[in-house]
């Protein structure tokens, strides 16, 4: 179990990411779980995604109006099945090879996130993306890059709240998938709720500070970050 110490600035982390996360739609995963895993990698997937269910389901809510509900029922048939090889997959994974496993998927987290081809939302399109997003999001906790790829050209309203929905869907399914296989347990259940606070926090303050982010600049931060922090984990 961490210490008293790692529980604190796990916290500090996830209201750092769920600020950010809350007032322009970048920071909860690509930011926070390799700080998350850093310090201790029992904070991800289950503790991590589980804490973010509540996160996303209130921004979703928020701007619930924009949302395609086509496009996402499409999404959530990739989703589920992305689920669920992720987290059979997890299952196979020796805990002494999560670390650089975390990395690695960070790493290519990364690179589809700054990939610069764009995909057209077609049907075949969004359920590639979305199965790819499922199984990352489920061995490592980042839902977003796969699919953020897909729909990145939505308007940024939709865009948000559709991220917001799947993100909603894709955690509760994550956690619940990962129960089923044995790796989200009781202990897994209190290093999440350990985290909440951290996300009221972070949705809290997101308004006050909404106006002075530059997502440009955020982004391009986020992703040396999640970088350098995966590199670390790989020479753990």
């Amino acid at each position: 179990m961490p210490s008293p110490l790692e529980f604190a600035v796990a916290i500090l982390i996830m209201a750092v990411g769920s600020a950010f996360q809350a007032a322009v739609g970048l920071g909860l995963a690509l930011l926070v779980v390799p700080l998350l895993a850093l310090i201790d990698t029992e904070f991800i997937p289950g503790p991590m995604l589980f804490a973010g269910i509540a996160l996303a389901a209130a921004t979703a809510y928020r701007d619930r109006a924009a949302i395609d509900r086509a496009t996402l029922g499409l999404s959530l048939v990739g989703l589920t099945i992305g689920t669920g090889v992720g987290a059979v997959a997890l299952k196979l994974v020796a805990r002494a090879y999560l670390p650089k496993l975390f990395g690695g998927l960070i790493l290519l987290a990364v690179l589809i996130s700054v990939a610069s081809r764009r995909a057209a939302v077609t049907p075949r399109a969004l359920l590639a993306g979305s199965t790819v997003s499922g199984i990352m999001g489920t061995m490592v906790g980042v839902h977003g890059p796969a699919i953020s790829l897909v729909l990145q050209d939505a308007e940024p309203a939709q865009f948000r709240a559709m991220l917001g929905a799947f993100f909603a869907a894709g955690y509760a399914m994550a956690v619940a998938s990962l129960a089923v296989v044995g790796v989200f347990g009781r202990r897994e259940l209190v290093l999440g709720v350990a985290l909440l606070p951290g996300v009221g926090i972070g949705y809290s303050v997101a308004p006050a500070i909404s106006k002075f982010i530059n997502t440009t600049r955020l982004r391009i931060a986020i992703l040396v970050i999640s970088s350098v922090s995966a590199v670390a984990l790989l020479y753990r």
